[in-house]
């Protein structure tokens, strides 16, 4: 049997991923927390010292335990953007990994987006972006493309991280049509089971996730790529713009 500061960390971490206790929120105070019969004092101290370890709290004096702000996630747009200026389309503070690639049938939704009929081949990449300091999921990403592109760019349909910029900085320079519009959603729904595998969290999970599409449009009216981004529970969608 676990200690019983470890059971009370797991306890608090799974409410944490939820997002019962929202980022910026304190949790109970020690002495109040063991008075609900969670454990002695030192039970709760070492609960959340082991909290404050994984990255999930951070711990002040006359602040108390406060969940950690979460690394918001990106659109697609933003990396694209991000990738042309520094050569990476991370954000600070994340990585990327469980990068994969393949040619499948194009679900209805998708078909649409792209111009296609349901059924038609097309080039499917997706992959996880992580908080660097948790490893904890940020967002599920997945590019949806065109097939015919994966017979020109081999490098496409290979399940690893692009190092050359990212499938629109490919697409483009192959065809040597530049992207004239992007269109943008973003929207909040519940979890679902396929989220919860998608985002490492528990099936029964009950919590608004946030979705981001993006249709990436070329100049002779082609739409090149369907992005799909799900971001964790708790997780935002902060944009940032510059005003001259």
């Amino acid at each position: 049997m676990p200690p019983k500061w470890k059971v009370l960390a797991e306890e608090i971490a799974a409410k944490i991923a939820s997002g019962e206790y929202a980022p910026g929120e304190r949790l109970p105070r020690i002495e109040d927390l063991a008075g609900t019969g969670k454990g002695s004092k030192t039970t709760v101290h070492a609960a959340y010292k082991a909290l404050e370890a994984e990255g999930l709290v951070v711990s002040s004096r006359g602040h108390g335990t406060v969940v950690r702000e979460r690394t918001p996630m990106s659109s697609g747009a933003e990396r694209e953007q991000r990738s042309r200026l520094t050569g990476s389309s991370w954000r600070d503070g994340e990585r990327s990994d469980s990068h994969m690639a393949g040619i499948v049938s194009a679900p209805a939704d998708v078909a649409e987006a792209l111009g296609l009929r349901a059924g038609d081949l097309v080039l499917r990449r997706s992959r996880t972006y992580r908080d660097a300091r948790t490893s904890d999921v940020i967002s599920h990403s997945t590019s949806w493309i065109p097939a015919g592109f994966a017979e020109d760019l081999p490098d496409l349909a290979m399940g690893k991280r692009l190092r050359d910029g990212t499938t629109i900085d490919m697409i483009t320079q192959h065809t040597g049509r530049p992207v004239a519009r992007r269109i943008s959603s973003v929207w909040a729904r519940m979890t679902t089971p396929a989220d919860a595998a998608l985002l490492e969290i528990p099936e029964d999970t009950r919590a608004a996730v946030v979705v981001l599409t993006v249709r990436i449009i070329d100049t002779s009216g082609m739409t090149i790529e369907y992005g799909v981004d799900v971001g964790g529970p708790g997780r935002r969608w902060t944009k940032e713009e510059v005003v001259a």
